[in-house]
């Protein structure tokens, strides 16, 4: 458990350095711009939800606050609620 978990963080901060090396210190939706003390407040979203979609051109990724990406998120549920998908499979 503890090795899948290692693999899991160096994957992805491996993915998480080209990603803001490619797109920079800034949110792709709010535009707040970030510096080396609120850097961790910049979070690596997955355009397709496939974590493991990562390719080197960064054409997956975009740099999300942790605000926009907690949004993002919220839209997607939201839309599954409102459409129905949430519902058990009977």
């Amino acid at each position: 458990m503890r090795s899948a978990r290692d693999s899991a963080r160096q994957r992805a901060e491996g993915y998480r350095e080209r990603s803001l090396a490619l797109h920079g210190w800034i949110c792709a939706k709010c535009a707040r711009e970030f510096d080396a003390a609120t850097l961790h407040l910049l979070t690596v979203h997955h355009k397709d939800g496939n974590h493991h979609n990562n390719p080197p051109d960064g054409s997956n990724w975009e740099n999300l606050c942790v605000y926009c990406h907690e949004d993002e998120h919220s839209r997607d549920l939201l839309a599954d609620y409102l459409s129905g998908d949430d519902a058990p499979d009977d």
